[in-house]
């Protein structure tokens, strides 16, 4: 039955409408007990109730409205086997059956009456039907035993769902198809013209909307207002120049080039009238802009000019500013020793002045403030500025020796300055003292002497026993009476700085002498490039003070840096101002340092010539300004043709790690004058194997320059003569070579000299000696008149009557 079952019933609606789960149900029953299987009834009784409470218990399933593929075939399979239980109770069933046509009823229940045989209904593949269906979980009806089964049972009714029902055919239908649309694979293509338009391949370039093409922009040409009158200031560059005429760089270059001035865009012009030249070339009226330095000048006027602008009632009597000028070791500082009762000839180192000293006295004639300035060459600037800032010169010459060339230098400064000089002939207490002959050579220089019916005062002082003193000081105030000396106490101070050095704790310490006004504790100050506020001030006897007035020497502290000896200084309103004009000032030099030397062919050639010379680099370290520039002067003015210094870097205080260590990078050597080497830097001397000299006098720093550069220079090879051989015979072997037959001549022939080889008086070979030999023995020198047997190294052309020469080379020291 289950096998015709199978054949004839292919429609799925069809055997839902006949029960065909119940049928199943049957065999499956039927097929159990024939195996006397038993199926523990109320297990499945309460799997299907839990089923039904699952079912139930789940939300009902809103379908959207748009279905995918997915969906759609998911929905099919859901109609082929329904999962819901609750759709097939068993009163549905019935009810459906008994709708059905009596033609189909028919034919299913007459076999199944008939068909009562407790065979397994299995179908042709051997295996149960239900192994054939879906593994769904669907639910059977409870088997009873055999004697209840022709009892009828109740089915339980269930409550149907409050959901609505919903004809799937139809929204299938509404459900819109969507391809599925794939990138096509096709061959690469290169990007033309057609992709370069936007265009697809489908597309033509003619059907294509186009964009709206831009209109081009008419290039209007500018027109270049160009100034008729410009304020410019000086210096500047040819590219600043151009810009502010509104020309072209090449244009401005051009017009120089065409004044004989080949110029690039960088270099700086600096001069007034070439400027003004050009800008007259290009129709332009050019003014030089001295606002900025009207204002870092902060006054046109001298010290002279305000002094003579003063209220005459303002105006006091000044002390005298003297200077003692002369050659070394004749006796300035000592004849000033005498003078101010003290002893500063013994802290000179050597005994020679090498510092520029302020000192004021009070003597019984009135104060006298008193420079002492070096005699050594050296300090030629030193004696300058002593010139320039006096009132009256002491030419110090001595009795016994007469004027020498520093003395003759002082007299030129003094005449430059326009001051007034007083001869003091000192060591009269000398028996050699000869007055007449100094008289000679003052009146040689265009100073008569008074005693010769001239005006230049001479006295004869002797700084030993105090002889001529008084008068000296008398002719002194007399002289300063003579020249009405005087100043305005009520103004800004103004003067000149005299010495600077570098203090391990203070900092820049400047001694300043006060030549007009007065200089106040706390004032603002402005030298050249720098400023300060005066934070301590004192004189030469480390006493403070308050107020310094004119012709004071004082020492200050509260620098911005470290000022040049010489350059002047002016006090201001407030420490503001002074810094704006120190920058301005600085900024100012900076630019005109951008000025580039034009090299000519001559410079090219005379600096090829000088690539040869040795060059000797030196870092100095001094304790003052003023010894600093002289140590740089006296070590510039070393000339040679094979050597030069170059000083690579100058400072003030003591030697620092970093001057070590810029020494060891640029092989350079230090010179220390008057200073020291800072405590923890010692250690660095030898780790980086720096040279170090320090000197006291400067007479031995020039020596030792001196060495050092000649120890630069390579030695000279020269050939010394030590003996002459001549050959009288040649003797071949086949194992040395040819060997030599000589006579000593002249000298001794050692065998570690070298050889000269003369033939016709040509020297035709230069080398060594292999060996000698005397009487078959090697010997290893040969004397006048005796025989031997030489053997030269690599020469085998010997010939009889040949001149063979010994000497030795030996290494010359050339000189600067």
């Amino acid at each position: 039955m289950a096998k015709d079952l199978k054949i004839k019933i292919k429609n799925k609606q069809l055997a839902k409408a006949v029960g065909l789960d119940k049928l199943r149900a049957k065999l499956s029953g039927e097929t159990a007990e024939e195996k006397k299987e038993e199926v523990p009834l109320k297990k499945k009784e309460a799997e299907a109730s839990e089923t039904t409470e699952e079912q139930s218990s789940k939300k009902p399933r809103i379908r959207a409205k748009s279905k995918s593929d997915f969906a759609l075939a998911e929905e099919e399979t859901e109609k082929e086997v329904p999962l819901s239980i609750e759709e097939e109770p068993v009163p549905v069933v019935e009810e459906q059956i008994e709708a059905l046509p009596p033609s189909i009823e028919e034919e299913l229940e007459k076999p199944m009456a008939k068909e009562k045989s407790s065979t397994s209904q299995l179908g042709p593949t051997g295996r149960h039907i239900k192994d054939l269906l879906p593994s769904k979980k669907v639910k059977k009806p409870p088997l009873t035993k055999p004697m209840e089964k022709e009892k009828k049972i109740e089915p339980v009714a269930i409550p149907p769902k409050q959901v609505p029902e919903r004809d799937f055919d139809k929204e299938k239908k509404k459900v819109r198809e969507f391809k599925d649309f794939k990138t096509l694979k096709r061959p690469g293509r290169g990007f033309d013209s057609h992709a370069k338009s936007g265009l697809t391949e489908g597309e033509n370039e003619r059907w294509r909307k186009k964009r709206p093409s831009k209109q081009a922009k008419q290039i209007l040409e500018e027109q270049v207002t160009r100034p008729t009158i410009l304020k410019i200031r000086l210096p500047i560059s040819v590219k600043d120049l151009a810009a502010a005429m509104k020309y072209k760089a090449s244009e401005i270059i051009a017009k120089l080039l065409m004044q004989g001035m080949p110029l690039t865009l960088n270099d700086m012009l600096d001069d007034e009238t070439t400027v003004q030249l050009l800008g007259h070339e290009f129709g332009c009226e050019i003014t030089i802009d001295t606002s900025l330095a009207e204002r870092i000048r902060i006054t046109d006027k001298t010290i002279s000019e305000e002094i003579a602008e003063s209220n005459s009632g303002d105006l006091v009597i000044r002390p005298p500013v003297v200077t003692f000028m002369g050659h070394v070791d004749h006796g300035k500082t000592s004849l000033i020793d005498k003078i101010r009762e003290s002893n500063i000839t013994s802290g000179e180192a050597g005994a020679i002045t090498q510092h520029m000293g302020a000192f004021k006295c009070r003597t019984k004639v009135g104060e006298i403030t008193i420079l002492d300035t070096p005699g050594h060459e050296a300090f030629s600037a030193m004696r300058a500025r002593g010139a320039d800032v006096t009132d009256i010169v002491v030419l110090v010459v001595a009795g016994d020796e007469g004027m020498r060339e520093q003395t003759l230098e002082a007299i030129q400064h003094a005449k430059a300055a326009n001051v007034t000089i007083v001869c003091a002939i000192n060591k009269c207490d000398k028996p050699n003292f000869n007055a007449e002959n100094v008289y000679r050579e003052l009146s040689e220089n265009n100073l008569l002497p008074e005693v010769w019916g001239g005006q230049t005062l001479t006295i004869n002082t002797s700084a030993t026993t105090g002889e001529g003193i008084p008068e000296l000081l008398e002719m002194l105030a007399l002289q300063a009476e003579v020249l009405e000396l005087k100043a305005n106490p009520k103004v800004r101070a103004r003067g000149v700085v005299l010495e600077s050095e570098l203090h391990k704790g203070l900092g820049s310490i400047a001694t300043l002498l006060v030549q007009n006004g007065s200089l106040h504790f706390g004032d603002a100050i402005v030298f050249d490039q720098l400023w300060g506020r005066v934070k301590t001030m004192h004189d030469e006897y480390v006493k403070d003070l308050k107020v310094a007035g004119p012709s004071t020497p004082v020492e200050i502290t509260g620098l911005s840096g470290l000022p040049h000896a010489g350059d002047p200084f002016i006090v201001v309103r407030s420490e503001k101002e002074a810094k704006e004009i120190a920058e301005a000032r600085a900024a100012g030099i900076k630019k005109s340092r951008l000025l580039q030397k034009r090299r000519t062919l001559e410079f090219l050639q005379t600096e090829k010539g000088q690539i040869e010379k040795k060059i000797l680099k030196l870092i100095i370290r001094a304790d003052v300004q003023g010894s600093l520039e002289a140590m740089k002067h006296t070590l510039m003015k070393i000339e040679s043709e094979k050597a030069e210094v170059e000083i690579i870097f100058t400072g003030i205080g003591e030697i620092s790690e970093s001057d070590i260590q810029l020494a060891a990078a640029s092989k350079a050597v230090i010179f220390g004058f008057h200073t020291k080497v800072e405590a923890h830097a010692e250690s660095l001397i030898k780790e980086l194997g720096v040279t170090i000299r320090l000197f006291n006098v400067i007479y031995h720093a020039i020596d030792e320059t001196k060495a050092i550069m000649q120890g630069l220079l390579e030695k000279l090879e020269e050939e010394k003569e030590m003996g002459k051989a001549e050959v009288q015979q040649i003797f071949k072997s086949s194992h040395l070579g040819v060997i030599a037959g000589c006579l000593v001549t002249d000298g001794v022939i050692h065998r570690n000299h070298r050889m000269r080889v003369i033939r016709s008086g040509e020297v035709i070979w230069k080398g060594a000696i292999a060996s000698i030999k005397r009487l078959k023995e090697d010997v290893k020198e040969v004397k006048k008149g005796l025989e031997c047997g030489i053997l030269l190294d690599g020469f085998n052309s010997c010939q009889a009557g040949d001149l063979l020469e010994a000497y030795e080379i030996v290494l010359i020291t050339q000189e600067l």
